[in-house]
């Protein structure tokens, strides 16, 4: 069910809507500019519905706010206003508005003018996800992971970010020993395992044949690290070896290293993550080794 956010400051708005869009979306609220900004701090919904005329911080402003945040920059807006002078139109869609709603709320209009902006966004989602994934695995290519996860990390919480380079161990001689075909069976259930494992809003890439990394904006608990971890190491380490024709059982280590401690832009992160997964693999391999300067 598609997510959608709706922003207004009248309770009436609100509760009109939501009988409208509950039975077809799943639908948050908030009653302010603030609020909304707020809550796409940890949620992307995928679309907003955004009135024009709030206190404190209109709808304008509250738009600009999310173009200027890469992770919420290419969210869909639909302006919401009582407003049918042209010049407010003009505005919204200069600054990236995709359609206005006009109130009071006629349901079958919202309900289609909704709908396309979706189906609109889903083609344009198809389209770049094509051209950016890698064939095999639906991941990340390499060449658009530093630009994707540099524009994040200028915009962290205080919690930081977190990114992981997860590696098979002796990938090279398991595969020398199964078909062609197992091979890569191996790596497509490892990254179908990797996807449903990955927290929200993740973004996951393939940088070599066993190579795969996974970028999470914002920090975990030990715990929630350690668990992500063993989940990799276990779950996902088990679907692969069941693609596998090969006697040997194949292992992962993970290297981990954290924004803003270790480093604030991609290639730093990777650097130390490179150098956090050579002392591992000298050190007995199948194991989890968080960055710490060797």
């Amino acid at each position: 069910m598609k997510h959608i956010l709706m922003v207004d400051d009248v309770t009436t708005n609100l509760k009109s809507a939501a009988e409208v869009l509950q039975p077809f979306y799943h639908l948050s609220m908030a009653k302010s500019g603030k609020q909304a900004l707020n809550f796409l701090k940890k949620n992307r919904p995928d679309l907003i519905l955004l009135d024009i005329m709030m206190p404190e911080m209109d709808g304008y402003e509250t738009m600009e706010q999310i173009k200027l945040n890469p992770r919420t920059a290419n969210i869909p807006i639909i302006f919401l206003t009582a407003d049918t002078e042209r010049e407010s139109e003009i505005r919204g869609m200069k600054m990236g508005a995709m359609d206005f709603i006009t109130k009071p709320f006629e349901s079958e209009a919202m309900l289609g003018r909704i709908e396309k902006v979706l189906q609109m966004e889903d083609m344009r989602r198809n389209i770049l996800s094509s051209a950016k994934k890698d064939l095999l695995t639906d991941l990340w290519k390499p060449e658009y992971l530093e630009p994707e996860i540099d524009s994040q990390l200028k915009h962290i919480s205080d919690s930081g970010a977190t990114f992981l380079l997860v590696d098979f161990d002796d990938f090279r001689e398991v595969a020398a020993n199964a078909h062609s075909s197992n091979a890569d069976g191996i790596i497509i259930r490892f990254a179908e395992s990797l996807k449903t494992l990955a927290p929200t809003e993740s973004v996951l890439g393939r940088i070599g044949r066993d190579r795969f990394l996974v970028f999470i904006p914002y920090g975990l608990n030990e715990i929630e690290l350690l668990g992500l971890c063993n989940d990799i190491r276990d779950i996902a380490i088990k679907e692969a070896n069941l693609a596998s024709s090969a006697d040997e059982t194949l292992t992962a280590s993970i290297a981990i290293t954290l924004a803003p401690q270790h480093g604030t832009d991609y290639d730093t992160l990777l650097r130390k993550l490179d150098m956090a997964m050579y002392y591992i693999k000298q050190t007995g391999k199948d194991q989890i080794h968080v960055y710490r300067g060797v």
